[in-house]
């Protein structure tokens, strides 16, 4: 009697987790959030530049994001500066950024609308850069590259 109980009782428990929609639509309609990182055609050191998220779920641009976060570095240094982007309307946000340096730069946009998260990197050059990192910029993997060389 008592493994009658327990194998109902687990049936019950079982069964209130499956799949109980009448509208399979209703899972396969899912649309991805998604996010594009854009900078000016040419960025250049010594000077503020305005890196932007355009973020967007199917057609509908996301205009109330909980966060839209950059992440900048360059390929040169440790640091990383975490700049929270202000909303300028129609799903873009935008951050300015003061680019002291020439190099392999890195932007990763940290975003999140509700339960949905995307990071998307965008890699640039800001002013001159060296033809490893030139190389790098147009065919590179998705490991950060390393600029470290070793001496003999």
């Amino acid at each position: 009697m008592r493994l009658f109980f327990t194998i109902m009782s687990m049936t019950v428990f079982l069964s209130a987790c499956s799949f109980t929609s009448h509208n399979p639509e209703a899972y396969t309609e899912f649309q991805p959030l998604q996010v594009r990182v854009e900078l000016p055609d040419s960025v250049s050191e010594g000077g503020k530049q305005t890196i932007y998220a355009s973020v967007s779920q199917g057609e509908e641009e996301i205009t109330d994001a909980d966060l839209v976060r950059f992440e900048v570095w360059s390929n040169n240094h440790e640091q990383h500066e975490y700049v929270t982007a202000t909303s300028e309307g129609n799903g873009i946000y935008a951050v300015e950024i003061d680019f002291t340096q020439e190099g392999l730069y890195f932007a990763k946009a940290f975003t999140q609308v509700d339960d949905l998260y995307a990071m998307p990197t965008k890699r640039f050059a800001v002013g001159k850069i060296t033809p490893e990192e030139a190389e790098y910029l147009l065919n590179g993997s998705s490991q950060p590259f390393s600029n470290d060389h070793a001496h003999h």
